[in-house]
């Protein structure tokens, strides 16, 4: 036995001599076998014969259903959920900003917990006692953090804007009236009592009517870390649903994270429904302007200055409605202009914006493909709202449902990097301050842009969108096992392109997404070879159905954009040049081909961020050609670090080592297609073929815009659906070409992009460029390239 050196202090000898009994008890069992050491003398050579050496007892920090702020190692971390260790090491965020605008906070977050976890799985313990075990959503229920509305009546009416209109109104008194009523429409309350119940409600109704919601514990622990800064954040989600509201306000207050007050749209301040949504931290905006448009603007701006000025959470919707389609609707900037002037002015220190994007496995509302069609949207009214209410829960099962934060970035920071691209209309540079209304407009619209791009990136693909997407590309009926084996191909995608997937990929993870989607398929049973029953699927032949499938699969169409792009241009450059034993393709060409099309689809689909340009983008994109095995080098005599260096550099242009004929410098302009991936290549391809179709039948029938036929916008567009219609019906164009959304979108890119087509006062005509009769076939001919049925014979021949 080992003696030990006896201390002065004897609570620190107590404290070693408990500490040598429970290790001497520990080690009884090891003491029978052979060569084993005592307990002591294990204690003795780890922290030596000095009792000052013995570490602390780290805590078990576990917790029932509330969540714990822990001081680890001088670390603030969380715990989300029992048995979550803390880390000093950062995990990886796909979420990041653009290092490009932000790069300090592109940079400033550190998460430390990776994992992903069901918000309405409440752990238990008994340690907390009776209730909180048996009744753990009512406990956690009742800890809910609800921000208070602080006090902005005053100050709003008040400040010199609101004053400044409200001098420039005849009678005064009359305009101050106005404006208070005004402010009492507009204001948002707190009712913590309602919140905290109507929290439990909506756990239940969860509960009931999803399989979960689910969040990423990194990213909830960057926004504690963002809250740590005192700072106001911003949240700026994609508009999917009216769930959008309650999701993102229930998420954050599980996750103990401030709640937000939200922009709601005053079409449903409506009776009974206004007022609960407002004691829920809903304020109400206009849809529409009216007489007294500048009073209420300066209102509702001077209100959401005051709210972020107090440091109170604020979200709101950029798109301003709902997406019809699935795809980005184009940003409204009116409120962010608002707060972009009172951070360039120092009213506001500095915002935090956060886009993010909630995945729906089944979106609600079934009124979509309708009216995408240009049936009327019905206004809601109480009785509607309490019949959705009330059937929501027992209606149909929604699957699960994703909440995806993106990194928070800083909007003093954003607006010093890219004030300098902003430019007036003299193309001269321009400072902060002397930026006036139009140029922090523009910024705004670059901003909007870019939290767009950001909330899309952020998204996640669901077994849904997949299902959705391998149905599309289906011509023929196919089992469920057909399905998920060709559905295994945009798993290969997604990994190459880092974007989050919540479908599975494991077998029979198009099963439920199969069931769902049964009513909308054509449905027929059959038995395989062993004599076994199995159901064929095969795509819908009514237009309303087969709009739902691209609905479902926009999110992947929007990841894979400039991928398929590229994909799609391939085949139409081995028929063209007639390539029959070398099959390479000039990269150049391929550049040149896949950016047309991406200028074709820009206005419904965001391809890249306003910083980079979308030959930066598919250059960025090539890559993942050569990870899927599409395209490899002719040089097969290469090492392997020699080859994978050449395809870096081949698909990564530097410009600072360009040569005089503005060639990048790398091994060979020239692409070898590796044969064997050429059905891969083809239906990453086949996902653009249906908007490419449209948009072409939208460019055959603007030659009918001639002087004899005038014709506005909203006539054309809906002429061109019944046409649409009436062709899909017999097979010739797919069921985009039925969609008022994706006419309407394609006729702006005729406009405003390509300038084929342009406005004479409220009627279109061809342009003077394509007024001829020779140049405007040669631009169909050169779309037709993209759209050449020949493209498949041809390689099946070969």
């Amino acid at each position: 036995v080992v003696s030990t050196q006896s201390t002065g202090d004897p609570k620190t000898s107590d404290r070693l001599d408990a500490v040598f009994k429970k290790w001497e008890k520990k080690s009884t069992a090891a003491q029978a076998k052979e060569f084993a050491i005592s307990g002591k003398e294990q204690w003795i050579s780890k922290y030596g014969n000095n009792p000052a050496a013995i570490p602390r007892m780290k805590k078990n920090y576990r917790t029932p259903s509330q969540r714990q702020r822990v001081q680890h190692d001088g670390y603030s971390g969380y715990l989300p959920s029992l048995g979550i260790k803390l880390s000093h090491k950062s995990v990886t965020v796909s979420n990041k900003c653009c290092y490009r605008c932000n790069p300090n906070s592109h940079s400033v977050w550190h998460p430390t917990i990776d994992k992903q976890r069901n918000l309405l799985i409440t752990p238990t313990c008994r340690r907390f006692g009776v209730f909180p075990y048996y009744f753990c959503d009512i406990y956690k229920s009742s800890g809910l953090k609800v921000s208070e509305h602080p006090e902005t009546e005053n100050a709003v009416l008040t400040s010199r804007e609101v004053q400044k209109q409200i001098k420039s109104y005849a009678d005064k008194n009359h305009a101050t009236t106005k404006a208070y009523q005004l402010y009492k429409i507009i204001a948002a309350q707190s009712c913590s009592f309602l919140a905290k119940i109507m929290g439990w409600i909506f756990t239940k109704v969860y509960q009931f009517s999803t399989s979960g919601i689910f969040v990423e514990d990194k990213e909830i622990e960057i926004l504690r870390q963002a809250v740590d800064r005192k700072l106001p954040i911003l949240y700026l989600p994609l508009h999917r649903s009216h769930l959008d509201y309650l999701i993102l306000m229930w998420t954050l207050c599980h996750c103990d994270l401030p709640s937000p007050f939200v922009a709601a749209g005053d079409n449903l301040n409506i009776p009974l429904v206004g007022p609960f949504l407002r004691k829920m931290g809903a304020f109400f905006i206009r849809r529409k302007p009216k007489d007294d448009h500048e009073l209420y603007k300066s209102i509702l701006g001077q209100y959401m200055i005051k709210l972020l000025k107090e440091g109170c959470s604020v979200e709101f919707f950029i798109e301003g409605r709902r997406s019809r389609s699935g795809l980005i609707n184009p940003s409204k900037v009116g409120l962010l202009s608002q707060i972009v002037t009172a951070v360039k002015d120092g009213v506001i220190s500095d915002v935090l914006l956060c886009p993010l994007s909630i995945t729906y496995d089944k979106v609600p509302e079934e009124s979509l493909t309708l009216e995408l069609q240009g049936a009327k949207k019905e206004a809601e009214n109480v009785f509607s709202a309490l019949w959705y209410s009330l059937t929501f829960p027992i209606r149909q099962h929604y699957g699960s449902i994703k909440v995806n934060f993106s990194e928070p970035f800083s909007l003093s920071e954003y607006v010093e990097k890219t004030i300098s691209d902003v430019r007036l209309p003299t193309d001269k540079w321009i400072n902060a301050a002397d930026m006036d209304t139009a140029a922090v407009f523009r910024l705004a619209t670059q901003l909007g842009d870019h939290v767009l791009f950001n909330a899309m990136e952020t998204s996640s693909v669901s077994a849904m969108a997949v299902a959705s997407t391998v149905l599309l590309n289906t011509t023929s009926r196919c089992s469920q096992s057909d399905l998920e084996k060709n559905g295994m191909l945009w798993k290969d995608v997604l990994k190459s392109l880092k974007k989050d997937a919540t479908a599975s990929f494991k077998k029979g993870y198009l099963k439920e997404p199969l069931k769902d989607l049964r009513g909308c398929l054509e449905v027929t049973d059959d038995s395989n070879v062993e004599g076994e029953k199995m159901q064929l699927y095969n795509r819908p032949t009514n237009s309303a159905a087969d709009l739902l499938l691209h609905y479902y699969s926009a999110p992947i169409v929007m990841f894979s954009l400039s991928v398929s792009a590229l994909c799609i241009s391939v085949p139409g450059i081995i028929v063209q040049n007639k390539l029959t034993d070398t099959h390479t393709v000039s990269k150049n060409n391929l550049m040149l081909r896949a950016q047309y099309i991406c200028v074709i689809l820009r206005s419904a689909m965001k391809i890249n961020p306003p910083c980079i340009a979308v030959d930066q983008q598919l250059s960025f994109d090539l890559d993942t050609l050569y990870t899927l095995g599409i395209f490899k080098h002719k040089q097969s005599a290469l090492s392997t670090t020699e080859q994978t260096r050449l395809n870096k550099a081949s698909a990564i242009w530097d410009d600072s080592k360009d040569v005089g004929n503005n060639e990048p410098e790398f091994y060979d302009d020239s692409l070898l297609v590796d044969m064997s991936k050429i059905d891969a290549c083809l239906q990453i391809g086949a996902i653009l073929l249906p908007y490419l179709k449209t948009f072409w039948f939208v460019v055959e029938y603007t030659s009918i815009l001639t002087e004899s036929l005038q014709m506005n916008k909203s006539e054309f567009v809906s002429d061109l659906c019944l046409i649409g219609q009436e062709e899909y019906e017999k097979g010739i164009r797919p069921a985009l070409c039925t969609s008022q959304f994706h006419i309407t979108n394609f006729v702006d890119t005729l406009i405003t992009d390509m300038k084929v087509i342009v406005l004479e006062g409220e009627y279109l005509k061809l342009s003077d460029q394509y007024d001829g009769t020779e140049a405007f076939l040669d631009m169909v001919s050169y779309i037709s390239i993209f759209l050449s049925e020949r493209v498949p014979v041809y390689l099946d021949g070969e």
